[in-house]
């Protein structure tokens, strides 16, 4: 049988089959929910109101009052009639706040991966009867070339049709130097740089001919229905939704290709799209080319591929020209994916003789140490508290996040709210700014503890302490902080900073030996650095040495796009890359423990911090 639901207040409907999960439907509908925990039940962040017969289990972490009233979580509600589905604001993916620009150097020299090149051939005679293909290739002057059979069917008609002239689009000299597809004289050439992370998706179209960025757009990844992590994401394609995970991919790079269009100032076809250039790591490439990931998540760890071969837009199904060349930039390994390989070459690391250490705290948390002459690289499995999952007021940094607070001892707290809404969580640049602020106020212990209890803002329940940031008022709900939120924080922080020096002891350098500390992806943009030193985050050294470099994966992709050398630059530092596994060593797990505090156990690494503790 088949239902109707009908989601408001955006009033947006599904037709589904009876029995079908609604966090299914909302995706089915065109709509995303909150769902940190890939529909298992325990995030409890897709709250609905339901109307209508349906079936639900798993209700706990839901109190009374709240199924009462015909409150369920979507994910462990099934439909059996048509139903109406009311959707709080908090159980939304709103408007987004997502980084898509990069401090990456321009392309000096352009060798992009595809070029159009216009060629007049002669028109056949008795006395010159060589085929049509071999009439294009004596104008090249190359005795033989690769082409799609189903573009060498239409050669005949272009040629015809144009009197004798015919636009080639060809692959760059390093990949392949074929010929990729022919057209109408007058054909542009537009390449596609992509970010695709986790959690977000940031695509940029780019003019092959002159290197001008046309336009960019972003979005979140239609994949975090299963889970806001790999390894979520990697269980939902083990239970047989790989080719789903596939198609949410795919979904929204379409979606994302569409409004890159429309928002162009230059009129674009998307058939005019010719090459793709694709940061992202190595689950989400796996995800995008149909490949079993299972190998990621268990020992040893090995992906299908950290080098996907050059692949053509068909072959994804990927919308508009599908003989457009897809290069994806090789990842190192299964944690430490092309996204990472991007970023070195956006920040230039690979070719600085002074030390330099590059951090990129997402939903994962990667760390590169080196110079010219060696890096090595660890993947820290942070998790994705920074991103709002395991903090129960925790959100995205989309409307009505707060992302930035400030506690005074006079005035007591303050905050900036995303797009100036009213407050439905904390995102991470905002849980950054509590921490540090209520650890320097004394409202919670090195050990994030809240201990403060003569604070009208702290006060005991059956499961610990909690901060109210935001009290509960009239159309509005409270925000608040626990202790188990506040240790789910201090993992992901001591994930990072024991990343970190786990590389420099490896090498057996300090972290007073780092000159250059770049600070990489959407989230690090945003943080507040003297904040992100207090709780340990990021070390404490002189501020100058820190360069915040934006979504550098994008930047790199560009680069990619535009350059040969920057493809080759790629590819050696994959070669050069070690990669070191945390998840057996020793060293890692007591630079964990010392991290796991605040701002360290080590007081010393930390002069700063300690100096202002002191006053």
């Amino acid at each position: 049988m088949k239902f109707k639901i009908r989601f408001l207040p955006m009033g947006v409907e599904a037709t589904v089959d009876e029995g079908t999960n609604l966090l299914d439907a909302a995706s089915e509908a065109g709509m995303d929910l909150n769902s940190a925990c890939g529909g298992k039940g325990t995030c409890h962040k897709c709250k609905v109101l339901v109307e209508g017969a349906s079936k639900t289990q798993g209700a706990e972490g839901l109190d009374a009052r709240s199924l009462q009233e015909g409150y369920r979580l979507a994910c462990q509600t099934w439909a059996l009639g048509d139903l109406s589905v009311f959707v709080p604001e908090e159980a939304r993916v709103g408007a987004h706040k997502i980084l898509d620009h990069h401090r990456a150097a321009a392309v000096k020299r352009l060798s992009p991966m595809t070029r159009v090149r216009q060629v007049t051939v002669e028109e056949p005679t008795l006395t010159d009867s060589v085929g049509d293909f071999e009439r294009v290739l004596r104008v090249l002057n190359i005795d033989e070339a690769s082409v799609p059979l189903s573009e060498l069917k239409r050669l005949s008609g272009l040629l015809r049709k144009n009197k004798w002239k015919v636009d080639l689009v060809t692959s760059a000299e390093d990949l392949g130097n074929s010929v990729v597809s022919f057209s109408d004289p007058g054909t542009r050439n537009v390449g596609v740089a992509m970010d695709i992370g986790t959690t977000t998706v940031v695509l940029s179209l780019v003019d092959l001919a002159s290197g001008k960025l046309l336009s960019t757009a972003s979005e979140y990844n239609r994949q975090m229905k299963a889970g806001d992590d790999v390894i979520s994401r990697i269980s939902y394609a083990e239970e047989g939704g790989l080719a789903e995970l596939r198609d949410l991919v795919v979904s929204t790079i379409d979606l994302l290709l569409k409004e890159a269009i429309a928002s162009s100032e230059e009129s674009i076809d998307k058939h005019d799209i010719t090459s793709y250039a694709i940061a992202g790591n190595t689950t989400m490439i796996h995800m995008l080319l149909g490949l079993d990931p299972k190998g990621i998540r268990y020992e040893p760890y090995v992906p299908v591929t950290n080098v996907p071969p050059l692949l053509h837009a068909r072959q994804l199904g990927l919308d508009g020209n599908e003989h457009a060349l897809v290069h994806c930039i090789p990842g190192r390994a299964g944690f430490v994916g092309g996204d990472i390989t991007a970023d070195i070459v956006a920040s230039g690391l690979h070719k600085h003789d002074s030390l330099s250490l590059l951090i990129d705290v997402g939903t994962n948390g990667e760390v590169v140490l080196g110079n010219k002459e060696f890096m090595v690289a660890c993947s820290t499995s942070a998790g994705p508290a920074f991103e709002g999952g395991e903090v129960a007021c925790g959100m995205r940094a989309m409307d009505g996040a707060i992302e930035r607070v400030a506690i005074h001892p006079e005035t007591g707290a303050s905050y900036e709210v995303i797009g100036g809404s009213r407050p439905l969580g904390i995102c991470g640049s905002g849980l950054i700014d509590i921490v540090a602020q209520l650890f320097k106020a004394g409202t919670i212990d090195k050990k994030g503890r809240i201990q403060d209890f003569g604070d009208e803002r702290v006060r005991r329940t059956d499961q610990g302490a909690e901060y109210v940031l935001v009290p509960a008022s009239a159309g509005a709900k409270e925000i608040k902080l626990s202790d188990d939120d506040l240790a789910n924080i201090l993992r992901t922080k001591a994930a990072v900073f024991a990343g970190c020096r786990v590389l420099l002891r490896s090498l057996e350098r300090r972290m007073e030996d780092v000159e250059r500390v770049y600070v990489a992806g959407g989230f690090g943009n945003y943080i507040d650095i003297e904040n992100a030193v207090t709780i340990g985050l990021l070390p404490d050294i002189p501020r100058k040495r820190f360069k915040f470099i934006g979504n550098a994966a994008l930047g790199g992709a560009v680069q990619c796009l535009l350059s040969a050398e920057k493809r080759k630059e790629a590819m050696e530092v994959y070669e050069a890359l070690t990669y070191l596994e945390l998840s057996t060593s020793s060293s890692f797990f007591d630079e964990f423990s010392s991290a796991s505090f605040l701002p360290h156990t080590d007081l010393e690494l930390f002069p700063s911090v300690a100096k202002s503790l002191e006053k």
